[in-house]
Protein backbone atom coordinates (compact mmCIF):
# COMPACT_ATOMS: atom_id res chain seq x y z
CA UNK A 1 0.00 0.00 0.00
CA UNK A 2 1.10 3.41 -0.69
CA UNK A 3 1.86 5.85 2.23
CA UNK A 4 0.14 8.95 2.76
CA UNK A 5 2.05 12.31 2.10
CA UNK A 6 2.24 14.90 4.62
CA UNK A 7 -1.37 16.77 4.49
CA UNK A 8 -0.19 20.19 3.39
CA UNK A 9 -3.50 21.54 2.32
CA UNK A 10 -5.53 20.25 5.73
CA UNK A 11 -1.96 22.14 7.88
CA UNK A 12 -2.96 25.14 5.72
CA UNK A 13 -6.04 25.20 6.57
CA UNK A 14 -5.36 24.37 10.69
CA UNK A 15 -3.21 27.60 10.47
CA UNK A 16 -6.18 29.84 8.63
CA UNK A 17 -8.21 28.83 11.85
CA UNK A 18 -5.79 29.64 14.28
CA UNK A 19 -5.17 32.81 12.90
CA UNK A 20 -8.93 33.56 12.29
CA UNK A 21 -9.25 32.51 15.97
CA UNK A 22 -7.00 35.26 17.12
CA UNK A 23 -8.37 38.06 15.29
CA UNK A 24 -11.76 37.20 16.58
CA UNK A 25 -13.04 36.01 13.10
CA UNK A 26 -14.78 33.02 11.91
CA UNK A 27 -12.33 30.53 12.65
CA UNK A 28 -14.74 27.33 12.81
CA UNK A 29 -15.48 27.04 9.58
CA UNK A 30 -11.49 26.83 8.89
CA UNK A 31 -10.95 23.97 11.56
CA UNK A 32 -14.12 22.00 9.61
CA UNK A 33 -12.16 22.07 6.27
CA UNK A 34 -8.78 21.53 7.92
CA UNK A 35 -10.30 18.30 9.59
CA UNK A 36 -11.87 16.98 5.73
CA UNK A 37 -8.68 17.38 4.24
CA UNK A 38 -6.31 15.55 6.79
CA UNK A 39 -4.55 18.30 9.05
CA UNK A 40 -4.44 16.34 11.85
CA UNK A 41 -2.99 13.68 10.45
CA UNK A 42 0.19 15.74 11.42
CA UNK A 43 -0.81 14.94 15.28
CA UNK A 44 -0.34 11.18 14.31
CA UNK A 45 3.16 10.89 13.51
CA UNK A 46 5.13 8.05 13.01
CA UNK A 47 3.53 5.28 15.20
CA UNK A 48 3.24 2.49 12.68
CA UNK A 49 7.43 2.52 11.69
CA UNK A 50 9.17 -0.04 11.63
CA UNK A 51 13.11 -0.27 11.74
CA UNK A 52 14.35 0.63 8.37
Amino acid sequence: MAKAGFPVIGVVFLVLAAINLLRGDNWIVWLILGVVFGGLGIFRSRKTGGSN
